[in-house]
Parts: structure tokens; sequence; C-alpha cells
């Protein structure tokens, strides 16, 4: 039986919502350390992969949910084979295209210091598709099966 829509829905907004929190926290624990308030970055430090956990659950649920099709929270998760090949798709597709077509943009609005950064980030998209080309054509066969168990 396929799950009603407004579930999946309700998951895939409560994933990118937890997603956004954990990265947020993130940064603000590093502010905090910056700011030479360690109680404060340590508060958020933890917090943030509390939130990424709940992330992490909620792919669980929707990979389950959608018996592995698209999740409609980025590219199907998988094996890890699977997970590379996507990740390269995705990377290139904000290599290629999401980053420069920002950065025109930014060019066009007169905000060169906003366009180099998106530069910057379209450079950057480009060295994580070589590393993740790199893990995938390194990747040996699976040493466990199934459920990970030896």
């Amino acid at each position: 039986m396929e799950p009603d829509r407004s579930l999946t829905d309700g998951v895939r907004a409560a994933f990118l919502a937890e997603a956004a929190t954990a990265a947020r926290y993130t940064y603000c624990a590093r502010v905090a350390d910056i700011e030479g308030h360690p109680e404060a970055a340590r508060v958020f430090g933890e917090l943030a992969e509390s939130v990424a956990c709940a992330a992490h659950g909620h792919l669980d649920v929707l990979r389950d949910l959608l018996g592995g099709d698209d999740t409609g929270a980025g590219p199907v998760l998988g094996d890890t084979r699977g997970n590379l090949a996507a990740a390269i798709s995705g990377d290139l597709g904000e290599a290629g295209e999401r980053y420069p077509g920002l950065a025109a943009r930014a060019h066009l609005d007169g905000a060169a210091d906003v366009a180099s950064w998106l530069e910057t980030l379209s450079t950057l998209k480009r060295t994580h598709v070589d590393r993740l080309e790199q893990a995938l054509t390194g990747l040996a066969e699976p040493r466990f099966a199934g459920n990970g168990a030896p």
C-alpha cells in the first residue's frame, strides 16, 4: 500500500527543517566559539548533532515509506555505490548550473562579493565531485551483506 502523500510530504518538510536547524546550530556553535563562549558553543554543537540524528531518521522513514524511490529530499538513498553516484550527480548540477546561475544573477545585481562567493562554491563543488569520483572508483566489493552483519 502506498503511503498517504500528506504523510510523505510532512516527513519531507520535517527533514528539511531538521537539516536546516542542524546547519544553523553548527554555525551558531562556531560563532559562539569564536566569540569566546565555550559553554554556548558546546550546547549548540550537541544540539546540532541531536537534530542531525532526527534528520537522518526522517531520511530512513522516507526511504522505507517510498521503497527506496525518490524521497523528495534529495537523490535516492541506497547502497554506498548508489549514494556516491547520486552525490556526484547532485554536485555536478550545483557546480555546473545552480552556483554559476546564481553568480551570474549576483553580477547582474551588482553584488560582486556575493558573485565571488558563489563562484567559489561552484569550484568547491567540482572538488567534491573529484573526491566522490575517487571514492566511487576505489570502492571495494561490499564486505557486509543485508543488515550490515558480517
